[in-house]
């Protein structure tokens, strides 16, 4: 286990977290470089070994060395934005390894991804459709498409991250993406390699995903009765993790994973597969370390005032979440209480009439499953600098992977 206490201190691959936050002050995020590639390592050989393309969703989490280990794995990127494209450009990552998501693409994003010759851009809607065969067609070129399925499966999960119901935003019905698929003469420029589906995030059971392959097998096989022929299936990504004990192995969280892709092989084997895991990567390789401001009483409740904020943790303020809270020092007491930090809003808080350990001013606290969409959802909002980012390596090193922002950098964007 990467986060452990040693001598009744919590340490992150053997070393101090006290001594990371005296080395790069709080709030931090810290990243275990072995969680990073123990779940790398499962992932590979559960689906890239079975022939699936993996594309790790950076949304996730945006760091650019976390991006460079997962490709040194043979995973590709599934992008959203043309700041995702540009990063991946960054990181080396080649045209074929990059497919590129999203409701709302723009003209920009559209040229700069069909210059690149990507992998594939997963449409979802009539009007980008249309607008990616003008823009291809200027361009002279053929497009790669993965039309996005939405089939109506509920993911069993928070409403915020369901994507794969008729009332969500994202996706085609199954008689849309049926007439563009018998009417594929209609787009020259448009060469139509298959279905993507995404259903939702944080799934941590395996019956919504059964659900999805029943249903794309029924689906393809009524295509292919029709005489509709293609060779791409895209299952999306969303699986969960345990953000109650953020420290537990993914085979452990997710022991669903294998049957999922036999599953599949079983069911779509004669398609490319693909899939597009993010949080289940990175969640439970990151922490944020704060420090203790100090403690208040409001009427007999309790608050412990921390220096990290929903600017470094927003995932609370946004869904409710929970995030499991440590004390350095272990065996503290425990007592109900909220935790809170300084942003000017009543929503800031990371914790909320919980049992959390004891703390006193200038203690150090933990905050777990804080690799995804915590560094990538940060804000400067009351004017409060990104926090750092940093890396414990194998050898028990530690590597500045994101300086703090300082505020000349901030005031330099305005004119």
């Amino acid at each position: 286990m990467a986060y452990t206490y040693i001598n009744k201190r919590l340490h992150c691959d053997g070393v101090d977290l006290e001594d990371v936050a005296e080395k790069y002050g709080t709030p931090t995020y810290i990243y275990s470089e072995r969680i990073l590639r123990r779940n790398a390592e499962v992932l590979k050989k559960i689906f890239i070994d079975r022939g699936f393309k993996v594309s790790y969703a950076m949304k996730a989490n945006s760091n650019p060395m976390i991006l460079k280990l997962f490709k040194s794995y043979g995973f590709g990127v599934d992008i959203v934005s043309e700041g995702e494209f540009k990063l991946a450009q960054h990181c080396g990552f080649e045209g074929l390894e990059l497919n590129f998501a999203g409701v709302g693409k723009t003209i920009e994003e559209l040229d700069l991804a069909l210059d690149f010759d990507i992998d594939h851009f997963n449409v979802e809607s009539r009007f980008e459709l249309e607008l990616l065969e003008t823009r291809a067609k200027i361009a002279g070129k053929k497009a790669a498409v993965l039309l996005r399925l939405n089939p109506d499966i509920d993911p069993q999960t928070h409403p915020h991250i369901s994507t794969g119901l008729k009332q969500n935003k994202f996706g085609m019905s199954p008689e849309k993406v049926r007439h563009f698929l018998t009417h594929a003469e209609s787009y020259p420029h448009i060469q139509f390699d298959g279905i993507h589906c995404h259903i939702g995030s944080q799934i941590v059971q395996p019956q919504p995903f059964y659900d999805l392959i029943d249903y794309l097998e029924q689906f393809t096989s009524s295509l292919r009765a029709s005489g509709v022929e293609f060779s791409h299936i895209d299952l999306g990504g969303g699986f969960g993790v345990n953000y109650e004990d953020p420290f537990e192995d993914i085979l452990q969280t997710t022991p669903f994973l294998e049957s999922i892709a036999d599953r599949a092989m079983e069911k779509l084997g004669e398609y490319q597969l693909h899939i597009q895991p993010g949080r289940v990567l990175v969640a439970n390789a990151g922490v944020l370390l704060a420090r203790v401001l100090g403690n208040k009483e409001n009427g007999g409740h309790h608050f412990v005032i921390i220096d990290g904020a929903t600017t470094d943790l927003v995932r609370p303020a946004m869904y409710d979440a929970y995030h499991a809270i440590y004390s350095h020092l272990e065996d503290r007491p425990m007592h109900m209480g909220d935790v809170v930090g300084p942003v000017c809003e009543s929503s800031d808080a990371l914790a909320r009439n919980r049992e959390i350990p004891d703390f006193d001013k200038d203690d150090l606290m933990i905050i777990g499953s804080a690799g995804a969409y915590a560094s990538s959802m940060g804000s400067t909002y009351n004017m409060r600098p990104l926090s750092p980012e940093v890396m414990v390596g194998l050898s028990g090193e530690t590597h500045l992977l994101r300086k703090r922002q300082s505020f000349d950098e901030m005031i330099s964007l305005y004119t």
